[in-house]
């Protein structure tokens, strides 16, 4: 997806609403300290912490995305600070997050980049820090189809044309990456039916889970 060109084209790419795991845990998360949203994308999910109060650092490499974010939040006054680049280039202006979200990020990431932002997530958070996150699944019906006409690049992770990467976690692989953090929230199986702007109806077999750092 060309995400400049969607998000100029259509609002709410991914919808107006939050991750429905974020609307029932974000009470659990410390507000004392920021909350960082990587892939902020057109900004959902941040909105949705501001407007309850929460200081959040929105980071996202698509320019129209941030400054759809900067826009809003200048507009409603609410306290998101944007940063345009991906988590590689990401400098934090501070040592610790209260919270990181990583939704809709870990299928388009290769099997390396997931290795950098764990190790990411672990250097930007303290203890009692939480990470919420989502991902594909290989039970998703688009994981053969990728398999066939993609190269292998990973573990359950295949390349296309250009940068297009699509990697898929093994059931319960979620909790492996995070063995080391205690589980607040764990579910896998099929997300809600959507649509991306006027594109077709998806579903997909999907892992969310709320973790934290102990």
């Amino acid at each position: 997806m060309n995400y400049d060109k969607e998000y100029s084209r259509i609002a709410n790419v991914f919808g107006e609403e939050p991750e429905t795991v974020l609307k029932s845990y974000y009470h659990k998360i410390n507000n004392s300290l920021p909350v960082l949203d990587l892939g902020a994308g057109q900004g959902r999910n941040s909105f949705f912490l501001a407007r309850k109060g929460f200081v959040v650092d929105a980071v996202d490499p698509s320019k129209v995305g941030i400054d759809i974010i900067s826009t809003e939040a200048e507009k409603e006054n609410l306290s998101i600070h944007t940063y345009r680049c991906g988590f590689n280039e990401f400098i934090p202006p501070i040592d610790s997050y209260s919270c990181i979200l990583i939704f809709g990020l870990i299928q388009n990431l290769s099997r390396e980049s997931i290795e950098i932002i764990l190790a990411k997530i672990n250097e930007w958070t303290e203890k009692e820090s939480l990470v919420f996150i989502t991902g594909f699944t290989t039970l998703d019906a688009s994981f053969n189809e990728y398999a066939q006409k993609w190269d292998l690049t990973g573990k359950n992770s295949f390349a296309g044309e250009g940068s297009n990467i699509r990697t898929y976690l093994e059931p319960e692989e979620i909790l492996s990456l995070f063995q080391n953090y205690k589980v607040i929230y764990h579910r896998e199986g099929m997300g809600p039916k959507h649509r991306h702007g006027d594109g077709p109806l998806e579903q997909h077999a999907m892992v969310e889970a709320v973790f934290q750092k102990q």
